[in-house]
């Protein structure tokens, strides 16, 4: 459950979404390109909520400004020329045309991203079409990567592989829910693979701690020993996230 709210801060008026759960146990705050959010057990009143975020008064604003002073990617126009993120490098997206009736097709080799589109189409049907396509192959991608990370650091943990869902989140790089369901945001795809693999492990490290307990952070820690330093990097570099 999540609402849209807002906090006056160092005399502006901040948006915030708050998201509540009934498995968390503290407050939490993330800033990232859609701004502040919030999480917090079920049972916490606002108004503890709004004291601990003004607490925070100072991290807040600081974080928030350093957020917006980020290196943002130009959002593409899906035509020869473009730069997309993939595994930590920028492969260079070409567009061309293939025979009539034929369908659209995605070809990688090395640095360069090929779309073969119908040569009937133009302007921002075009421009569609080759972003449909972008993201069907991305996908795959994503999911061809995931898996084995996922399956390895369950096989740690002495679990099963577990099932894998990819798909576009907002807001989360992944999620694992109550039944061991693993879902992984696609977009992570063009992050590194040392850091695709921090965020694998933290799901993982929730097949056997549900929660974000110290006894959580130590199973993580034993999958991915320099998991802070992943963290800040992937934290630092949202740039290299999939700009669609």
């Amino acid at each position: 459950m999540s609402e849209s709210r807002t906090i006056v801060l160092n005399g502006q008026e901040l948006p915030y979404t708050l998201k509540r759960s009934a498995r968390r146990r503290t407050i939490g705050f993330q800033i990232d390109q859609h701004g502040l959010s919030v999480r917090a057990p079920d049972h916490v009143r606002v108004g503890r909520i709004e004291r601990a975020l003004r607490q925070r008064e100072s991290w807040i604003t600081e974080k928030l400004t350093a957020w917006r002073a980020r290196p943002q990617r130009p959002a593409p126009a899906y035509a020869t020329g473009d730069a997309l993120p993939f595994l930590g490098r920028e492969l260079g997206l070409r567009v061309i045309d293939l025979d009539k009736g034929v369908r659209t097709q995605v070809e990688r080799d090395g640095d360069v991203l090929t779309v073969r589109v119908d040569p009937d189409l133009a302007g921002e049907l075009r421009a569609a079409t080759v972003k449909r396509a972008l993201t069907r192959w991305y996908k795959r991608q994503a999911e061809q990567v995931y898996a084995p990370l996922l399956a390895g650091h369950a096989r740690a943990l002495g679990k099963p592989a577990p099932k894998l869902i990819v798909r576009q989140q907002e807001r989360r790089w992944g999620s694992c829910d109550s039944s061991g369901v693993i879902r992984m945001n696609w977009r992570l795809i063009g992050a590194e693979e040392r850091l695709i693999d921090y965020v694998c492990a933290h799901e993982a490290a929730h097949l056997v701690e549900p929660n974000h307990s110290a006894a959580f952070w130590s199973v993580v820690a034993g999958l991915t020993p320099d998991y802070r330093d992943r963290e800040k990097q992937l934290r630092e570099q949202q740039f290299l996230i999939v700009p669609f």
